[in-house]
């Protein structure tokens, strides 16, 4: 009897950690070989499992329980190529088209992935119709025109304001329910007439919705996304400038409302130096780090982010160039002592390199035209045999050996990752520009037509 009981015991235990299954099917079918599943914690992918195609199909099989969350399924790491879906110990089904994954995915089966989707289609129609009203209402000036957008608007709203509650109420205790209600986008009863009024009015409003002590929100991207969008797309201005002003501005609004909220607020602070750091926009990332994220607790910073940031910004547009030394016919020179040349351009390269061997020669060509330029020719060698064969038909540039290759200083300080590589500097030795190859080379010289 204590056996049965055993028995029937681990039968019950074992039964109560189901497995749900994830289809999916890629249509049209591309030759696609794999898909990887990543779990979104804390605002980050983890890894999860990784699946075949098969004939635009693939399947993940996820247990119930701790499994629930978002999910991205990435078919393509270059180029960023995904889709996302909620789970919530249900079967999921769904199709899409790889060259379009966001806005064809079709969910087949799955009543929490169904009613996000049919959500965000219809309050997306409408919120369209509100604010091309809105835009409307900006530049009419005739007296039965306004009335009529007037009454118009004032339907959209009680629209969306219905669709909005309906689907609340729909999604009641499901896990979809946190994203519904906090995707919310607050609208007034009626429009504005001045666009800065009403563009004051959306910042001021713009995180009604959302409650960032929302656990389901923050461990998802929804509130990273959020916050990322208050800083980049309500900062719009004509120059650089008045851009890096407006998002100090929003940064330190941002900071101020999540106050003590550190996970949330690390996350933020890790993204927004990650986007000026693609940007290389060393102002942005001297701002935050100085004022916000050296404040954060040791635990809440990223060392490896910092490092990158601190290497790459060495050498990003505007900057003054690093300095260094060589010895040309017995005599020392460096960078900041030359003068007289309008430009300057830094190149590393190596005599070993096989598409350095191919692409120097095709810019020794073609640089040779620009006589206010000056060439700084950096060989990355172990000896200088070879290189110095290559060069010999470097006339017009200086040549500059250096023996300790990917040891050497200049390339740390350049960040010199894969050559050739070049860097444009100004009379002033700032850094002007970064071709990638030759390609973005001649399109800076040469006249667009």
């Amino acid at each position: 009897m204590l056996k049965y009981l055993t028995f029937v015991f681990l039968f019950i235990t074992l039964s109560v950690q189901a497995e749900y299954t994830i289809k999916g099917t890629l249509e049209p079918n591309h030759d696609y070989s794999w898909i990887i599943l990543y779990k979104i914690e804390k605002g980050k992918q983890v890894y999860v499992e990784k699946a075949a195609v098969t004939n635009g199909k693939f399947k993940f099989d996820l247990k119930d329980g701790s499994s629930i969350g978002i999910y991205r399924a990435y078919y393509k790491m270059e180029g960023n190529l995904y889709v996302e879906f909620i789970f919530n110990n249900e079967n999921i089904e769904f199709k899409f088209d790889p060259d379009k994954p966001h806005e064809t995915i079709e969910f087949i089966s799955s009543d929490e992935n169904q009613i996000f989707q049919n959500y965000l289609k219809v309050i997306e129609e409408y919120q369209k119709q509100i604010d091309a009203l809105q835009i409307d209402f900006f530049k009419t000036t005739d007296v039965d025109q306004v009335k009529k957008i007037q009454n118009e608007y004032k339907e959209i709203f009680s629209k969306l304001n219905s669709i909005q509650n309906e689907y609340e109420k729909k999604s009641k205790g499901k896990f979809v329910h946190n994203f519904i209600r906090a995707s919310a986008k607050y609208n007034t009863n009626v429009p504005f007439k001045d666009p800065q009024e009403f563009l004051d009015s959306v910042k001021f409003h713009f995180f009604d919705s959302i409650d960032f002590n929302n656990k389901v929100l923050s461990n998802a991207t929804f509130i990273n996304d959020r916050l990322l969008d208050y800083v980049f797309y309500l900062t719009q201005a004509d120059n650089q400038e008045a851009r890096n002003i407006l998002q100090k501005q929003a940064i330190d609004d941002i900071v101020t409302r999540l106050d003590s909220n550190l996970e949330v607020l690390s996350h933020f602070e890790d993204s927004i130096l990650f986007n000026y750091l693609q940007m290389e926009n060393k102002e942005m990332t001297d701002y935050v780090i100085d004022n916000y994220y050296n404040k954060l607790p040791k635990e809440y910073q990223d060392g490896a982010l910092l490092f990158r940031i601190k290497s790459a910004m060495k050498t990003a547009i505007g900057v003054n160039a690093p300095d260094f030394s060589w010895e040309e016919n017995g005599v020392s020179k460096n960078l900041y002592g030359l003068i007289g040349h309008d430009y300057y351009m830094v190149v590393f390269f190596s005599s070993g390199c096989r598409h350095c061997k191919q692409e120097i020669p095709e810019f020794h060509e073609f640089i040779k035209q620009f006589k206010s330029i000056k060439i700084l020719a950096i060989g990355l060698e172990d000896v200088d045999k070879d290189w110095k064969v290559m060069v010999k038909d470097y006339t017009g540039f200086t040549n500059i050996l250096d023996l300790k290759k990917w040891d050497s200083k200049k390339v740390k300080d350049y960040g010199i990752t894969a050559i050739p590589s070049y860097f444009l500097l100004d009379a002033n030795k700032k850094i002007v520009a970064k071709p990638n190859d030759m390609v973005e080379l001649k399109e800076m010289f040469l006249p667009r037509k």
